[in-house]
Parts: structure tokens; C-alpha cells; sequence
């Protein structure tokens, strides 16, 4: 055989087998026809009141029922399409809830057209409607709870899977909030208790005394007027106090930012990064590490750990005309604390109390 039509050959099936694997990716590039985006449902895509509506959806058949028990005063059984039970409450009835908050009662779907107040030391292990007021017994368990009003759960009481109340939700000492918690208008946990996710225009962690929403827009405007450039700084970094700071900020090391500095754009670093007294950030407030809010800090943009993050009383994230997200998988938040949006622990969040 000739060599070099061997030679030939050989380097043609080289090429080949190297050009083989491209050929899809080489037609697409020509064609296209992959180009518009993938078809994401967005049912449950990250909407904390997914659930809240779900179950209002299923609940949705007993609205007559339920209004007919009103009117009447009477209490009503039956069964879902699903083979769930139920109870209609039309009136207040303290015997029924303690019968159905013991351990051993056979588990039903509360529903409720008039105020629930549920007995203490009780265990509710199907969902629950409450059309009027909720308010809940110290010591209770509860899978699930939708309210059309306030829902106020007593102290030392536990929600296993999510509450949603259309108006304020409160809940007081040692609580734990092991789902979901929303609201449409106000969240405020007091001292002691556990939560993961909670999303609300507003939420109070203890008492939150008027909070000065420190005005940084002036010194922003004014800043960015003179420069727009990002600082990027190898290693550790710090801000003096009182110093006000135009530009974005990207450190490598720890950053410490003194007390009373503006910074009037983001700031990132990719280890510890500490604020101490009355610090303000215009924009987003991001540690690859940890991350230590001190006393009295405005924060307008998200807040972000990859670690955890611990805030100091006195602290105000977001505004009431822009929220936003704080999210760790470990936060430590001492009472005194407004965040407006999403508080989001992923892993475990802690109410401090202060004494």
C-alpha cells in the first residue's frame, strides 16, 4: 500500500473523529432553531404563597358552607373529593378545638368563618382556615395555617410546614417556625424564636422603636457626580469612620467598615467583612464568608452570606418603597431589627433577645 495514502488516511479519520462531536453545535450555530428560551413552569417558582394559595384553591368548594354556618351558627362536617375530613366552624366552640387539638384525635381540615382561638398545649396536624381571627394557645403545633386576617401564634408554640395571614402575623416568645411565614402587610417574631423563611412588605424582630431610615441619597447623588469606578483591593480593607465612599467596593481580604461611613454603591468581600456602629451601604451588602451587622446600619440593597450573617439591634434593611432579600444559611438577629421583603435563613435563623 502506498505509504503516503496511508498517512493520508490515517490523519482524514484523526480529523474526523475530532470534528464529529462539533457537528450538532456547528448545525445550531447555523440554524438556530435552539434559540429561544427554555419553557419554565412557574407555578411554584420560588412564590413563598404558593402553598397559601394551593390549599385556598382546594378550600375553594366549602366557601358556601362555610357562609351558610355563619349565618346560622351551626358547625358542619364532611369529607373532601380526596377522602380528607373536615369541620366548618359557624361559631366559636371551645369544647370542639380542644377535642380536635388532642394528640390522639382523628386528624381533620379546620375551617372556620368566625374568630379561632385555639386551645394551648394542643397539636393540629391538618391544615387550617381561619376566614376572621387567629389566635393560638401557648405550646401549640400546627402543620399549616391560612389566615384571612391576623394570625397571632401563642408563645412556645411551633408551625411545621407554613402560615399565611392576609393581615399581620405575630408571633410571640420561643416560637418555632420551622416552613414558610408570609404576610401581606406586617411579621413581627419576638425574642427566642427559630425561623427559616419569612417574607412580609414589613417585618419587626422584637420591638422596633422608630428606626431613623438614614437619607443617603443626597451623598450618593453627590458622590456618583464625581466618579462611578469600582475599588478593587488585594487583601484585608478598611473604611474610616465617617468617610464617605462614591464608588462600588471589591475586596479579596476582610473588609471592616468604621463607624458612621457611607458607602454610596455595593460592597463584596471574599472573606469576613464586618460594619460597625451606624454604617450605611446604598446598594447590596455581599461576604463570601461571614458577615457582622453592627448596631444602628442602613442597608438598601440585598444582603448576602455564604456562611451566616449576625445584625445588631437597630438595624434597617430595605425600605417600604424598595424591600429586599437578606439571606444566610445562618443568621443570628438580635430584636430591634426592620427588614422590609424577604429574611431568609436557609439552614437556621435566631430571634436574640435583648434584655
Amino acid at each position: 500500500m502506498n505509504p503516503y495514502l496511508a498517512v493520508t488516511a490515517l490523519v482524514f479519520m484523526v480529523g474526523l473523529m475530532f470534528l464529529l462531536p462539533l457537528v450538532p453545535a456547528l448545525l445550531e450555530l447555523r440554524r438556530k432553531s435552539d434559540a429561544l428560551p427554555l419553557s419554565v413552569v412557574q407555578q411554584n417558582a420560588g412564590e413563598i404563597r404558593y402553598f397559601a394559595s394551593s390549599f385556598r384553591a382546594y378550600i375553594h368548594e366549602l366557601e358556601p358552607t362555610i357562609r351558610e354556618c355563619v349565618d346560622s351558627g351551626t358547625t358542619a362536617t364532611g369529607t373532601l373529593p380526596n377522602g380528607e375530613e373536615y369541620v366548618v366552624l359557624g361559631r366559636a366552640d371551645e369544647h370542639l378545638m380542644q377535642a380536635l387539638g388532642q394528640r390522639d384525635a382523628r386528624p381533620m381540615v379546620i375551617t372556620a368563618g368566625v374568630d379561632l382561638f385555639m386551645p394551648a398545649e394542643a397539636t393540629f396536624s391538618k391544615d387550617i382556615y381561619a376566614g376572621a381571627q387567629f389566635v393560638g394557645g401557648e405550646k401549640n403545633s400546627y402543620r399549616t395555617i391560612l389566615g384571612d386576617k391576623n394570625v397571632h401564634l401563642g408563645a412556645s408554640s411551633r408551625v411545621l410546614r407554613w402560615v399565611h395571614a392576609v393581615g399581620e402575623f405575630t408571633a410571640e416568645l420561643g416560637c418555632k417556625l420551622l416552613g414558610r411565614i408570609s404576610s401581606d402587610s406586617l411579621i413581627c417574631l419576638h425574642g427566642n424564636c427559630s425561623f427559616l423563611r419569612l417574607n412580609a412588605p414589613r417585618i419587626e424582630i422584637g420591638r422596633v422603636d422608630a428606626i431613623a431610615d438614614a437619607n443617603t441619597q443626597s451623598y450618593a447623588v453627590a458622590a456618583r457626580a464625581g466618579a462611578s469606578r469600582r475599588i478593587l483591593h488585594d487583601g484585608d480593607f478598611e473604611i474610616s469612620a465617617g468617610e464617605v465612599i462614591a464608588n462600588d467596593i471589591v475586596v479579596r481580604g476582610n473588609l471592616r467598615i468604621r463607624s458612621g461611613a457611607r458607602v454610596c454603591g455595593s460592597v463584596k468581600s471574599l472573606s469576613e467583612l464586618v460594619l460597625e456602629d451606624a454604617v450605611s451601604i446604598e446598594g447590596s451588602l455581599i461576604s463570601a464568608t461571614e458577615m457582622h451587622i453592627g448596631p444602628r446600619c442602613t442597608i438598601h440593597g440585598p444582603v448576602v452570606a455564604e456562611r451566616e450573617i449576625s445584625i445588631a439591634t437597630g438595624v434597617q434593611c430595605g425600605s417600604a418603597e424598595h424591600p429586599t432579600t437578606v439571606s444566610a444559611p445562618s443568621i443570628e438577629i438580635e430584636e430591634g431589627v426592620l427588614v422590609f421583603g424577604t429574611l431568609w435563613a436557609r439552614d437556621y435563623g435566631q430571634v436574640v433577645a435583648i434584655p
